[in-house]
C-alpha cells in the first residue's frame, strides 16, 4: 500500500540535488551494507575453526544463515545502533545545504 500522506523517498530530484530523506536513506543502507560485511567476516573465521564436522557445514544451513545475517544487518541498521548513518549524515548535509543554498 503506497502512504500518499508521508514523505517521498526519492533521493535526487531532477537537477541531481539529493534530497535530506534521500541521504538517510543512502547512510542507512551503507550502514548495513557495512554490518553485513562484518558478520561475513566474523562467520568465515567461526567456519575455519568448525571444519567439516560443523553445525552449519551444509550449503542449506549457510544460506539460512547468511539470509539471518541479512535481515540482522538490515533490522540494526535501521535502529541506527553503531552510529555510522548518523555520522554520514552529518558529514554530508553541510554539502546538501550548501549546494541548494548557493
Amino acid at each position: 500500500m503506497i502512504n500518499a500522506t508521508g514523505p517521498r523517498t526519492v533521493s535526487p530530484d531532477f537537477t541531481g540535488t539529493p534530497r535530506p530523506q534521500g541521504l538517510e536513506q543512502a547512510a542507512e543502507q551503507f550502514e548495513a551494507l557495512f554490518l553485513r560485511n562484518m558478520l561475513a567476516s566474523m562467520r568465515k573465521s567461526t567456519d575455519v575453526l568448525s571444519g567439516e564436522d560443523g553445525m552449519f557445514s551444509s550449503k542449506e544451513s549457510r544460506n539460512m544463515r547468511d539470509f539471518y545475517d541479512d535481515a540482522l544487518a538490515q533490522n540494526l541498521a535501521s535502529q541506527r545502533s553503531t552510529g555510522i548513518a548518523s555520522l554520514l549524515i552529518q558529514q554530508l548535509s553541510p554539502q546538501v545545504n550548501k549546494k541548494s543554498g548557493g
